[in-house]
């Protein structure tokens, strides 16, 4: 059963949407993600009423301007097959989440309902095999609501190239948070944005190493982060304690190694002090096939990862470990993603407490100059 005159908030929506779209029956079905997430984002954004089949056709399925959306049915066929696809979600994986994303017939605006499961739909949980039955246990994402849409470098990729998987339970480890804190608040650390090593211990030729130097290559283009080291390997920890109290708090990892069976590249991301893992996922190796798959895979991971709404600062403001530079970005990034008046002023007034040295690491600084060219998306 389901209670149609109640919607969650923005944060439990875009968590539910992570749920829906790391699952086994999207993994393969790109153009459905893809349409998924563009109707839950406008419908977020506010602009559901927009949600036409011409719209759709332009920005989903890069359909030329002079689309019909009326003669040519790829749009409403194409929501018949998102519809199936999200009713078997729900019948399986998705069995066990609190809310369910809908779009009724007649509309492609999503609605949310609560599902309320059963002890005996528990049950059955516990009989799915392997992954279904991981999946469909698992709660919604811990991550926050991401902010807007990437830098404007990365801006017209598509993210959901990248296929991920599931992220496995995170525990909380109270004295490892608590002294990440401190060290947080007591500034003891230079940096005021994510440092990232992307590790890969593959040799130099193997596609593992390749994908590690393009993302390298692709991370150097944000400002959301400092510069990314070199291929040095960091320290090993045990599962849930810090590595050491002095480790920068806003130290990550990116691990790209090369998997035989399946054959593909498996990616993790891992917060150094805690080594909590932020995400996981897996490229087959059809998609990394040769360099310009790479690089456009590496490109997308980049995307998800570094940009203002991605796995870094989701995490660093979950974990209040976020600088005032960071937030400054985010809430600069919202504004450029809005353009409402609070989020102007949100944006304008973190500009104004930040240092001179501080706003020149933004991409986008307010002043009447800026707008013309800036604004422009």
């Amino acid at each position: 059963m389901t209670d149609e005159h109640e919607r969650p908030n923005d944060r439990a929506i875009r968590q539910v949407l992570d749920s829906v779209l790391s699952s086994a029956q999207f993994a393969r079905s790109e153009r459905l993600r893809s349409f998924l997430k563009y109707v839950v984002e406008r419908e977020i954004e506010g602009n559901g009423h927009q949600l036409k089949g011409y719209a759709i056709g332009i920005d989903v399925f890069d359909r030329p301007q002079a689309f019909n959306a009326d003669s040519d049915p790829l749009v409403r066929v194409h929501a018949g097959k998102l519809r199936k696809l999200l009713a078997a979600y729900y019948a399986a994986e998705g069995a066990g989440e609190a809310w369910r994303i809908d779009i009724p017939k007649g509309t492609y605006v999503p609605v949310y309902l609560r599902q309320h499961v059963a002890p005996s739909a528990q049950m059955e949980i516990g009989r799915l095999p392997g992954q279904q039955r991981r999946a469909a246990s698992r709660r919604v994402s811990w991550l926050p609501a991401p902010f807007s849409s990437p830098l404007a470098l990365l801006s017209a990729l598509p993210l959901l190239i990248f296929v991920p998987l599931s992220s496995p339970a995170m525990s909380v480890n109270i004295p490892a948070q608590s002294r990440l804190h401190v060290a947080a608040l007591e500034r003891k650390f230079a940096n005021d944005l994510p440092k990232i090593t992307v590790q890969s211990q593959s040799p130099r030729a193997s596609r593992a190493a390749r994908f590690a130097d393009a993302f390298r290559t692709a991370a150097s283009h944000y400002r959301t982060i400092t510069a990314v080291p070199g291929t040095a390997v960091p320290g090993t920890a045990v599962p849930g304690t810090a590595r050491s109290p002095a480790v920068d708090p806003l130290a990550f990892t990116i691990s790209i190694a090369q998997q035989k069976s399946p054959d593909g590249l498996r990616i993790q991301l891992t917060h150094d002090a805690t080594s909590e893992t932020l995400h996981t996922g897996f490229l087959d190796q059809a998609r990394v096939a040769g360099e310009a798959d790479i690089l456009f895979e590496s490109l997308a991971l980049a995307a998800k990862t570094l940009a203002a709404d991605g796995h870094i600062f989701r995490y660093a403001s979950s974990a209040a470990i976020d600088s005032p530079l960071m937030k400054c970005m985010v809430l600069t990034d919202t504004y450029r993603h809005l353009q409402t008046r609070s989020s102007f002023h949100e944006a304008k007034a973190c500009q104004e407490k930040l240092s001179a040295d501080h706003r020149r690491k933004l991409s986008f600084v307010i002043s009447a100059a800026a707008l013309p060219s800036t604004l422009i998306r």
